[in-house]
């Protein structure tokens, strides 16, 4: 029985203890730790709900823990002791570090975090050569799966012109002015809103503001906006840049999928107000206006939604060989995952697709079908590799999740 750690108890990381739990057949010991009660306490009610269900074991505890506390951390990190697993929820201003205490203590590091810098440190560790677990940084959604699922288009290409991978988790009955309810960590998405975006523009890779690249497209006879957002890509663009399957025209970019009209207001609260500042000084009236404030704002004024969908839409278009002849052909790729009911509970699209991802990279790992030490990226796993774990049913066939588990299907 392996141990994991899930640090961060909030809306998806109470998700990913109980997907552990419920899909991993007795495999894994899971302690779930956060600073609130109340995410404890709701943990704790899904999984005793999740105990009345399945029949094989639940090993699962909770922990108080505030992540602010970097001694407290390291303690936890090293009571999972080597060879267990930290799977890291924390928001994003939270999970620098982590992964230096997880590789000192011999403990396998996964993260969900769409923060370049964060992956980027979690990389370094590799690249000097210091690794001794595996470090698995940008699982969940977007960064994770469409990552998976947008190499999975590339490489069927010999060269790829334009490659656009676009995310969304939309509430299915938007109300407010900014058509946007809560489904996730609102500093996730205030972070991904404000920090620079990697893309390729022309074959040569760049960053651009966030919020730009504004497109409009019709998606089963609904109508969307796409823009750029931080941390979705990924490391997809490196990976084809050493396959070589760029080229001097490549275009290949990330973005957000939101109803239209959400860009134009988000982009007037965080830039025009300049609420997406990180640090800033305080005003004359000694008050700071800086990115936590725009984060309590939406926490405050925006309700919360379990009636939410996720909306997954890739194009790629390039030169493709098909064994007669090399042609210049586009391939789409789409999946609409709504709210589903299992295990006694209703599960939110993006906390179950969020959950999924990063729990389906742990469970590979442990089974030996991803790199064992060093930096993994989400491209290392393939999609039908993903697909065959019973946590790509999240993506495919959510409904049936539950009855696989049960041994009903």
């Amino acid at each position: 029985m392996k141990k994991v750690l899930v640090l961060g108890g909030g809306k998806v990381g109470k998700s990913v203890a109980e997907l552990l739990l419920a899909c991993g057949h007795g495999e894994y010991a899971v302690t779930l730790a956060d600073r609130e009660p109340a995410n404890l306490r709701e943990a704790e009610a899904n999984i005793s709900r999740l105990r009345s269900t399945v029949r094989h074991r639940t090993e699962f505890a909770t922990l108080a823990l505030d992540a602010s506390d970097k001694a407290k951390v390291r303690d936890a990190v090293k009571a999972i002791g080597a060879g267990g697993y930290i799977v890291c929820m924390l928001p994003f201003d939270l999970v620098l570090g982590v992964a230096e205490l997880a590789n000192e203590f011999g403990v396998h590091y996964f993260d969900v975090t769409e923060d370049v810098e964060t992956t980027d440190a979690v990389k370094k560790i590799a690249d000097d050569g210091r690794a001794k677990v595996a470090l698995v940084p940008q699982c969940g959604l977007a960064p994770g799966y469409i990552a998976i699922a947008g190499y999975e288009i590339a490489r069927r290409f010999t060269e790829i012109h334009e490659l656009t991978l676009r995310v969304g988790a939309l509430p299915q009955f938007p109300t407010n002015a900014l058509h946007y309810n809560v489904t996730w960590s609102t500093a996730g998405v205030v972070n991904e809103y404000c920090e620079a975006c990697n893309v390729m523009l022309d074959g040569h890779r760049t960053r651009l503001p966030a919020l730009e690249g504004l497109e409009n497209f019709s998606f089963e006879g609904v109508e969307y906006e796409a823009f750029y957002t931080s941390g979705g890509v990924g490391t997809l663009i490196d990976t084809l840049i050493a396959e070589k399957k760029t080229a001097a025209e490549s275009r290949i970019a990330y973005k957000t999928i939101r109803y239209p009209g959400h860009r134009d207001l988000m982009k007037f609260l965080l830039q025009d107000l300049r609420l997406g500042v990180e640090h800033a000084k305080p005003s004359i009236n000694d008050r700071v206006f800086d990115r936590r404030l725009a984060i309590d704002l939406l926490d405050h004024a925006i309700a919360r939604t379990l009636q939410d969908v996720v909306i997954v839409f890739i194009n790629c278009i390039g030169m493709k060989n098909d064994g007669h002849a090399v042609r210049r052909e586009q391939i789409n790729f789409k999946r609409a995952i709504h709210a589903t009911s299992m295990f006694g509970r209703v599960w939110p699209a993006i906390e179950l697709t969020t959950a999924a991802g990063v729990c389906a990279m742990v469970d590979l790992h442990r089974l030996g079908q991803l790199p064992q030490t060093g930096f993994v990226r989400q491209e290392d796993c393939a999609l039908a590799q993903f697909n065959k774990s019973v946590f790509g049913l999240a993506y495919e066939a959510p409904g049936q999740i539950e009855g696989v588990v049960l041994g009903r299907a």
